[in-house]
């Protein structure tokens, strides 16, 4: 199991006299905010749990992860010996707390963890709407993903709905950057997806083969709809895309009791 570095909390301590953070658990590479390093600790066959190296990755005797704001080793050098310099204090933190207490700038969270699950009454947003309805919302469109026979491939199609001018340059160019990331984590095959969507958080109605899990990000400009059906043989996810300016505008030229109904029974109230 791997460790989000943006959620849960790791353990605080120092090596080579400068404080970091340390998991048990993997840290995936992927996740490491840009400028910052991460590690792994190796032991040796006689001690496998005890550290003795600091290594890029450990391919055997794993005993656990770090991650620090400076670099701890030099790129050129293979491994770096602990020795006594590693001090692991008994408080657990978040990263957040982390860079307030050392005044570090907080690193930009990668897309794929802004997802939350979707609450019951937001399970509309998740299919298809009448015409009237995805212009009340700012309805882009949505994009059809299926990832193959095997489940590992990755096949997808674009379905516009609303009005085409939503569809600009400056959209196209943030949803590539949302499926990219998406593609690191929920989106990286159907196992994935089934990992990604165990447990009941995020299961929303409205499914006819099996249980549907949707799950939203929403950016400054935009809100994404993520609707996962963890199976084989049909498209496994659709990623609904609202603008949320458009439908800021809309809300605003049709004022009253009727505008706010329609927000609130798409889950958007």
């Amino acid at each position: 199991m791997l460790v989000n570095i943006y959620k849960d909390q790791l353990q605080k301590g120092y090596l080579f006299g400068r404080p970091m953070l340390y998991s048990t658990q993997p840290i995936p590479r992927e996740d490491v905010p840009q400028y910052w390093s991460c590690y792994d600790l190796r032991g040796t066959v006689r001690q496998p749990d005890k550290p003795y190296a600091l290594v890029d990755r450990a391919e055997e005797n794993y005993v656990g992860s770090v991650l620090s704001p400076l670099p701890l080793k030099k790129d050129a050098a293979q491994s770096r010996l602990v020795m006594d310099k590693l001090v692991l204090m008994p408080e657990y933190i978040r990263l957040t707390d982390f860079c307030a207490d050392y005044q570090i700038p907080y690193p930009q969270i990668p897309m794929r963890h802004m997802l939350r699950p979707a609450a019951p009454e937001e399970a509309g947003l998740f299919y298809a709407l009448p015409p009237e309805q995805d212009e009340e919302l700012g309805t882009i469109g949505h994009v059809r993903i299926d990832f193959g026979r095997d489940g590992g491939e990755f096949w997808h199609s674009w379905w516009p709905r609303g009005p085409e001018g939503l569809n600009t340059p400056e959209f196209k160019e943030e949803l590539g950057k949302v499926v990219d990331d998406l593609r690191k984590g929920v989106l990286k095959d159907l196992s994935s997806m089934r990992r990604y969507c165990q447990g009941e958080d995020g299961a929303i109605s409205g499914g006819t083969c099996c249980q549907n899990y949707g799950f939203v990000l929403e950016t400054e400009r935009y809100r994404y709809c993520l609707r996962c059906n963890p199976v084989r043989g049909d498209y496994q996810c659709y990623l609904t895309c609202f603008d949320l300016r458009a439908q800021e505008l809309h809300q605003a030229q049709e004022p009253g009791p009727e505008a706010d109904q329609g927000m609130t029974l798409g889950g958007m109230g």
